[in-house]
């Protein structure tokens, strides 16, 4: 895991669900920013995003794992709060999507509204409304958005750094 946070390895294997990569022309670089998606009440939204650091993953695991997203694409955010527990648990890392700006499929997405970052799961209805709602059955968390709030999506979930594909 502190490979893949510092891009430092430590003495001996690598562990968790990302291989490290094989070598230069196995790396892309995913960018990691200080935004991080709430799973809960909500998170102040950075207006510029710092750029934390890059984090070098294998270009081969990622066509395996995340085959239809480009790797250009990608970036990590911190996911806190318990309401997608199950999914993503808080402190998990997440791999955005950022190509994916219209929920046009259901899935996890980054949310943008009333200034803050959510990460929640949209579904789409028959009659075109999306209902935004949260993974925790202890956290009963249903908006239904039919195109009079402000929200912006700002990328698709494709992978939780928990091993849990989306």
């Amino acid at each position: 895991m502190n490979y893949i946070i510092t891009g430092r390895r430590t003495t001996g294997a690598l562990t968790g669900p990302a291989p490290a990569p094989a070598g230069d022309a196995d790396t892309i670089r995913i960018p990691l920013f200080s935004a991080t998606g709430s799973m809960g009440k909500g998170n102040d939204l950075i207006t510029e995003d710092v750029l934390m650091g890059e984090i070098p993953v294998s270009r081969h695991w990622l066509a395996l794992n995340v085959p239809r997203s480009r790797p250009e694409a990608l970036q990590l955010v911190h996911a806190y709060g318990d309401s997608m527990q199950g999914t993503l648990n808080s402190g998990d890392f997440a791999i955005v999507d950022t190509d994916c700006q219209v929920a046009d499929i259901d899935g996890v997405y980054v949310l943008q509204a009333n200034g803050q970052l959510f990460i929640k799961r949209v579904t789409r209805r028959i009659d075109g409304a999306h209902v935004i709602t949260s993974d925790n059955p202890s956290v009963r968390t249903v908006d239904v958005l039919d195109g009079s709030q402000p929200v912006r999506i700002c990328g698709r979930v494709v992978y939780g750094w928990n091993g849990r594909r989306f």
